[in-house]
């Protein structure tokens, strides 16, 4: 097993032990955020957000509700009721596939509707369910969701089918790397693991040699990565969580308190900095003040709903609607 390898089970490890087995990310959540926070009507319940590794305040008695079942005349669904690996939004040519869990729950992976004909999200499909067994893993998955060619675990490294992750060459050690017929530089450099991975390898371990030695240092940034291995839409510091890009610079004045990310998603902020403007147009939607879609747009005196990625839902005139409903969709 390779040093990278090795640091990758301690971390999970060392997370796994101080906080819950919930935290499915290789990062735990260091605050000094308690129950003193919360207000009246709210309820202080750990690991609660940040994919499960922060505490926050919540309704009192209020839970998520579980995913319904999938709904045809909406999305598109498996034989068995389950949600189908790409669901797609909006028209030809503004909307976009998005990659799911099979509850209907947006994983990485998008594509914009006129280049998604081969999109199949076999990769970010996948690497959620092994992160839901609370395993630690190494698959890199291409913007669509779909296999990178080059994968590598345990310091071997193999090629791979894109659409399948059917591995198609004999594995070779990690050092040899660029000799495998999928290797590029220009795309994965010296190193598999991408910046964002070796961070929070770095983190994990410095946490990990504070908390033997019986210290934690509440400044400690917590940074989450995709299945890319680029930077998450969330990185929080000092309490604060800011939507960045993937490249890990903050985006715009997107921001909130730890104690009231329930729900953030950076959606609405990634679309008007990143994925909109690489595409040559421009999101006319609202953003909230943590970077998600605000529910109720306006356009004079129409008023629609959005929902969380964005796309029209229902159009009223007159009183505005009540579109808190979408906020999850």
């Amino acid at each position: 097993m390779s040093w990278t390898s090795s640091f990758w089970v301690l971390l999970f490890c060392c997370n796994v032990m101080r906080v819950s087995p919930q935290c499915q990310i290789a990062q735990a959540c260091i605050t000094d955020f308690s129950a003193s926070n919360c207000t009246a009507g709210q309820q202080w319940v750990p690991n609660s957000i940040a994919e499960g590794c922060c505490p926050s305040c919540v309704p009192s008695g209020g839970a998520t509700p579980p995913t319904e079942g999938c709904d045809p005349n909406y999305s598109t669904c498996l034989p068995d009721g389950r949600y189908a690996p790409v669901q797609c939004k909006g028209d030809r040519f503004t909307g976009r596939c998005f990659c799911s869990d099979p509850n209907g729950r947006r994983i990485f992976g998008q594509m914009w509707r006129d280049q998604a004909q081969h999109m199949t999200c076999a990769c970010s499909r996948r690497r959620a369910e092994l992160e839901a067994e609370g395993k630690v893993v190494t698959l890199h998955c291409s913007a669509n969701g779909d296999y990178e060619q080059l994968q590598c675990d345990s310091g071997m490294c193999w090629c791979v089918h894109a659409r399948t992750g059917q591995p198609n060459v004999t594995p070779v050690h990690e050092e040899d790397m660029e000799f495998l017929p999928c290797y590029s530089a220009s795309v994965i450099g010296e190193r598999y693991l991408r910046k964002c991975e070796s961070l929070s390898i770095a983190n994990g371990f410095i946490r990990y040699e504070q908390s033997t030695h019986g210290t934690n240092f509440l400044g400690s940034p917590a940074s989450t990565c995709d299945y890319d291995g680029s930077y998450g839409p969330i990185q929080i510091l000092n309490g604060i969580a800011y939507c960045t890009g993937r490249d890990g610079k903050i985006l715009g004045a997107w921001q909130t308190t730890v104690a009231t990310m329930q729900g953030m998603n950076c959606n609405c902020a990634r679309d008007t900095m990143i994925y909109f403007p690489e595409r040559g147009m421009t999101v006319t939607e609202t953003c909230e003040a943590n970077g998600n879609y605000q529910p109720l747009q306006s356009v004079g005196s129409v008023y629609y709903c959005v929902d969380t990625d964005g796309y029209h839902t229902e159009l009223f005139e007159g009183t505005p609607p009540d579109c808190r409903k979408y906020a999850a969709t």
